[in-house]
This record gives structure tokens, C-alpha cells and sequence, in this order.
């Protein structure tokens, strides 16, 4: 089994492999900003413990995200200063979601899915599968297409059709050794049919040829049948992160 990382290994693997289109250091804080195409790409990333003092990164944080048309968004993670919550909180900011990341030390063994289509490249067939089965906002096609295709790793991209039409989809990066998985996403008629299990566990073993020995993911705190899947599969939390927004 690979040795587990820690939070701060795992933040690391995770800026890197979901990448963000543009990014603001600021004093062991990175503001991210990718058009509004999930949280983890257009919110505040602390790295290091820095200098200046929160609330002046709070503010000045603020003022980027306002120049270019989006609400600030700060990502609260076991790396951030210890003020930063009840500061948030003081400025008009509430915790909204919570994630856990989860790692798990060995792969399956599970041999490859026939059914399951595993591609190098973020096809415009997989990206329209993905954003049909999520319902993703128009306006977040472009940075979405932008973002895949900025992943600087290796990544694979897995689906699986029924009928002629993707029913369910999933993504991993791999870096370092581990597989990140992403874009794990079913069609909500066919759901409750296994359908999840099997593209992760098809881009589990399509990751270990390129060098992963152990995967990672986050999930929704509230994901209760994606929970069940991954606990399942032997993955196991080392931490959580928690968005605060105004509103």
C-alpha cells in the first residue's frame, strides 16, 4: 500500500491537476478564477501560512473577484489561517459546503470494463455526455472545455453508453503516483444501477499503467450514495474543506 498523504500533499496534487485558467498569488493565497466552472477553480486557495494579515487578503481577495465579474468565493481548508472562518463570518460570509477528500492507498485490481470507452483526450462527445448528465450552465461550456484542456498531467477521460447515449462519466489525473478523480457523474434515470462503481473503477485501472499506485477525490459531506461508492472501493477521509460566499 502507498504511504497516505497528508492534507497539504493532497492540496497540492489538487491545484495542479484541476487547474484554473487565472491565478492571483498573494502572500501563500491563491485566488482562482475560471469563469464560475466549479468552486475549486474560482475560489481563494491558501497554500502557506504567509505575512499580511487575513483581513487585508480577505479584502484585497474581494477586489479581484469583483474586477473580473465574479462573487468571491474562499475555499476553507486544514492549510488556512485559523481566523479565517470567524473573519469570513464577520465580513457577511456563511459556510455553504462542506467536502471530503478521501484517499485510498492501493488501486483495485479489477480488470478494465469492455463497455466502458477511455479516451487521452477531453473529446467534445464527453464534455457534452458530462454537462448533459449535470446540467452545467451554458455560460460554464467555455470555461469548463478551457479547463480540461489546460490539465497540464496526464488525465483520462471514461464513459459509458447505453443505447447510444452516455449515461455516465468519469476523469482521472495522474500525478506523482496518484489518480485524481473527477467528472464522476451518472444520468439521474439511470442511477442506482451500479453504473458510478464502474467508470471509477475502469479509470482506476486505466490510471495505474500511466504510474498511479493510489487515487484521491473529494466529495459532498451530504453525497450520501456517492459516500456509500467510495467507502466501498476502500477510500477513507483524511480531511474536509468548507466554501463560505455572501448571500
Amino acid at each position: 500500500m502507498t504511504a497516505l498523504p497528508d492534507a497539504a500533499f493532497l492540496e497540492d496534487l489538487t491545484l495542479t491537476c484541476w487547474p484554473a485558467l487565472m491565478t492571483v498569488h498573494r502572500d501563500g493565497w491563491l485566488i482562482r478564477l475560471s469563469g464560475g466552472h466549479t468552486g475549486r477553480s474560482n475560489s481563494v486557495n491558501v497554500t502557506a501560512p504567509g505575512r499580511e494579515p487575513t483581513a487585508d487578503k480577505i479584502a484585497f481577495a474581494e477586489s479581484v473577484y469583483a474586477a473580473h465579474g465574479l462573487p468571491p468565493l474562499f475555499r476553507v481548508t486544514p492549510l488556512s489561517p485559523p481566523d479565517m472562518p470567524a473573519l469570513l463570518e464577520r465580513a457577511g460570509y456563511h459556510a455553504f459546503d462542506t467536502s471530503s477528500v478521501q484517499v485510498l492507498g492501493t488501486l483495485p485490481d479489477d480488470a478494465a470494463d469492455p463497455a466502458v470507452t477511455v479516451e487521452r483526450a477531453p473529446t467534445t462527445t464527453f464534455r457534452d455526455a458530462y454537462a448533459r448528465i449535470r446540467s452545467v450552465p451554458a455560460h460554464e461550456i467555455g470555461p469548463m472545455r478551457a479547463i480540461l484542456e489546460a490539465i497540464p498531467m496526464p488525465a483520462l477521460y471514461v464513459s459509458l453508453a447505453e443505447g447510444g447515449r452516455i449515461v455516465a462519466t468519469a476523469m482521472t489525473v495522474v500525478d506523482r503516483g496518484w489518480a485524481g478523480l473527477f467528472k464522476v457523474a451518472v444520468a439521474p434515470d439511470s442511477r442506482g444501477r451500479g453504473l458510478g462503481r464502474r467508470v471509477t473503477l475502469a479509470a482506476l485501472a486505466a490510471a495505474a499503467p500511466l504510474g498511479a499506485r493510489g487515487s484521491y477525490l473529494q466529495v459532498a459531506s451530504d453525497n450520501a450514495p456517492a459516500l456509500a461508492l467510495y467507502a466501498g472501493l476502500g477510500f477513507r477521509e483524511v480531511y474536509t474543506y468548507t466554501y463560505f460566499r455572501k448571500g
